[in-house]
């Protein structure tokens, strides 16, 4: 379309606003669904026969499935961090995106194709970084980022992103049009601790629990393994809880396992624990024709038991401020609270000195559970940044 619109796709019913939209019938199909249908148009033919149009799948008695169809359940996976709610008034081009660990990891920016059109690929550009909302502050300044073009994406490459940023940080960005880029961040009216991490600034639930690893959640391998899969491959809501059938995690748990698969009794014996614990919990959900995940469950799909794994929400005490000063708060000196952040899905092994690092806190907190790094994890340490 010519310009940016909002709409509610027909697939995931989650609400979108982008340029493209796939039109099928009466039904609009976000990018991210057309794309997966496309993949598999053979089930994407089944499930339109067997669903017909929405109103007639809302009276439509859902079929049974085995437990075959709920180990192989298909989740929809998060968007990449690509720019979203672009606005381009020719002098300024304005969008909004979720830091994921591959941005931290590689210091890059997704870029809308409203700037990449018209940004010199070789023309170093200066960045602001900003505390947003009512008093502004600069937070850091940064000079000679430059634009490249991967594929169909373009990216600023060569940032330093700053300490306190974690996978799931939402941030603004300005381009002044041939001038300055400015990133800001904004800060939560209170802080507060989610999944055992001090977040300071407005974040994307769903990013954090793909991304970060739990400190609220003391276990041991088998019960690490259970969470891992649950919280890499389930099915996320908007507050970061992760969804998966039962079979699906205990298939999931087994494949992720190499070399050493636990049997099924102990992922049984695993769940059975982070279930008497309340660190899981049973919910509701439902999955469609092509058994694809959804929850909460939806009229006319077949009703599924899901394992849920909620992190911890609360507000954030002196204790943990204490431990974890951030920028904007504390202009000089501070501490950053050292974390684990999600590298596995980017090809990437932790170096021998994260794994390190990981085991000296770990036996120094006194922490239950292996003291090894958790496979698909780099260990980020503690320690101290000068602004």
């Amino acid at each position: 379309m010519e310009a940016v619109a909002s709409f509610t796709c027909s697939r995931c019913v989650q609400a979108k606003t982008a340029r493209s939209v796939a039109v099928r019938g009466n039904a609009l199909l976000c990018n991210g669904c057309y794309g997966r249908l496309q993949a598999s148009p053979t089930r994407y033919e089944q499930q339109q026969e067997a669903s017909g149009s929405p109103s007639e799948d809302m009276d439509r008695e859902a079929p049974a499935l085995r437990a075959d169809d709920l180990a192989r359940v298909v989740v929809e996976e998060l968007d990449s961090g690509l720019p979203h709610s672009v606005v381009d008034t020719g002098l300024t081009v304005e969008w909004k995106f979720s830091v994921r660990a591959e941005h931290l990891l590689h210091g890059t920016c997704p870029v809308p194709d409203e700037m990449a059109g018209r940004a010199a690929p070789q023309e170093p550009v200066d960045l602001t970084f900003l505390r947003g909302r009512h008093r502004i502050r600069v937070l850091d300044e940064q000079k000679g980022v430059r634009l490249r073009v991967e594929g169909d994406h373009a990216l600023l490459t060569g940032l330093v992103w700053q300490p306190f940023v974690l996978p799931g940080t939402r941030v603004s960005v300005r381009w002044d049009t041939w001038r300055t880029l400015r990133f800001a961040y904004t800060p939560l009216d209170e802080p507060v601790v989610f999944g055992g991490t001090v977040v300071r600034y407005a974040y994307d639930p769903r990013i954090m629990t793909r991304e970060l690893a739990a400190f609220d959640a003391r276990v041991d391998r088998v019960e690490e393994l259970v969470l891992t899969a649950l919280r890499e491959l389930g099915y996320l809501d908007e507050k970061g809880r992760a969804l998966l059938p039962q079979e699906a995690l205990i298939r999931n748990t087994v494949e992720r396992a190499e070399p050493e698969r636990p049997a099924r009794k102990k992922i049984d014996g695993a769940i059975e624990r982070l279930l008497s614990r309340r660190v899981l919990t049973w919910e509701q959900g439902s999955v469609d024709a092509a058994v694809a995940l959804h929850y909460p469950a939806r009229r006319g799909e077949t009703p599924v038991p899901l394992l849920c794994y909620a992190p911890t929400l609360r507000d954030a005490e002196r204790e943990d401020l204490r431990q974890d000063a951030a920028a904007g708060h504390v202009m000089s000196a501070h501490r950053v609270a050292g974390h684990l952040m999600r590298i596995g899905h980017l090809g990437k092994d932790a170096s021998p000195e994260a794994q390190a690092a990981y085991r000296e806190d770990h036996v120094r907190a006194g922490l239950a559970g292996p003291h090894e790094l958790p496979r698909g994890y780099t260990y980020v340490r503690e320690h101290e940044r000068g602004m």
